[in-house]
């Protein structure tokens, strides 16, 4: 089996910690390892090989974090423009055996039980084997709204489901049919390909003709004038909202995509206080905060539920709870200040 990681993401949603040069998936987060590097990881022992969909731009972190993971020479898609998750995974496939199984993982998710992820990836390579195209819903914790919905009846995926305001979330968790869609996949490329040109035949022969016209070799290397005219399209819409050979392995990997710093905080250790550090922070009389400071101390007193970031040349606090309005924040920077960005 092959790895597919998608490294196209800027992680806009953790700024000022991610930034366009250097975007979440690369950032060592947890000190230990970059969340790619932790895809690679759990992955390996799953996939004798590994392709990536990335830029021009981040190529060099994607090198050099690779080669912290034993591997040397970089394979897969370099874009010179990314046009979302449909376009980038079919120009990959086509340059894979037809019957090669593909496990689709992005780079900036994080799994917190190997062992069910493991578990859950066999099953769906299982599946995939049989000529179906595996998602993974993951079972809901609580009524997220940032997240879209896999509506399930056992393995049969019955729906797919846009980010649901709270009382549509609410409903979905209730009803037990109803599970978190992951962004991760399991297929053959011949099959995945088959049902590409099949629900949608116009992005189909775009994709193909910039395969055939691109620079092939370790990386493809696709035309610049090329890629712009494919169509920005994510796999869900393309394929797996439409194609009836979909099925879901339901999972409890103790999977994050770490959207946010209120997702972050859930995921990062606390101390006495219910308070996530990360850095050089002091607190006094405070409570459940994330800090994620830089070289420089930050000491906090007398405060609840804040986020602080702090970074080398900006300094983000606002409350938890509210981590989503970082894209109001950005367009404010964007405008004020756009050399943070």
């Amino acid at each position: 089996m092959v790895n597919l990681i998608l490294c196209g993401g800027s992680g806009t949603r953790l700024w000022p910690l991610s930034r366009k040069k250097m975007p979440k998936q690369f950032v060592r987060i947890f000190r230990d390892k970059s969340l790619f590097e932790e895809t690679v990881s759990r992955n390996k022992p799953l996939c004798e090989k590994f392709v990536v969909a990335t830029n021009i731009e981040h190529l060099p972190l994607v090198e050099e974090q690779m080669a912290r993971m034993g591997i040397d020479n970089v394979e897969g898609l370099l874009e010179p423009s990314g046009r979302n998750t449909a376009p980038a995974i079919a120009l990959i496939l086509l340059g894979l055996p037809r019957d090669e199984l593909v496990l689709v993982s992005p780079s900036d998710h994080r799994i917190a039980k190997q062992d069910q992820y493991m578990k859950a990836v066999n099953r769906a390579a299982e599946l995939a084997s049989q000529g179906f195209l595996v998602t993974f819903g993951i079972k809901p914790q609580y009524a997220e709204t940032g997240y879209g919905y896999i509506e399930a009846d056992g393995e049969n995926a019955l729906s797919f489901r846009e980010k649901p305001d709270r009382t549509t979330a609410e409903s979905y968790l209730a009803s037990g049919q109803y599970y978190w869609n992951s962004g991760m996949f399991v297929f053959s490329a011949g099959t995945l390909l088959d049902e590409l040109s099949h629900c949608a035949p116009e992005l189909f022969a775009t994709v193909r003709r910039t395969y055939e016209l691109a620079e092939k070799g370790r990386l493809l290397r696709p035309r610049p004038e090329d890629m712009v005219a494919i169509p920005s399209i994510s796999i869900d819409y393309a394929v797996m909202e439409k194609s009836n050979k979909v099925k879901v392995v339901v999972c409890d990997p103790g999977w994050s995509d770490l959207g946010s710093f209120d997702a972050l905080y859930d995921e990062t250790k606390k101390d006495g206080e219910n308070a996530a550090l990360s850095g050089d922070a002091i607190l006094m009389n405070s409570r459940r905060c994330l800090v994620v400071g830089g070289e420089k101390p930050i000491i906090l007193e007398g405060v609840e539920d804040l986020i602080v970031v702090q970074t080398d040349d900006a300094t983000l606090i606002m409350r938890r709870g509210q981590s989503q309005n970082v894209r109001e924040v950005l367009k404010v920077v964007a405008e004020k200040r756009p050399d943070l960005l």
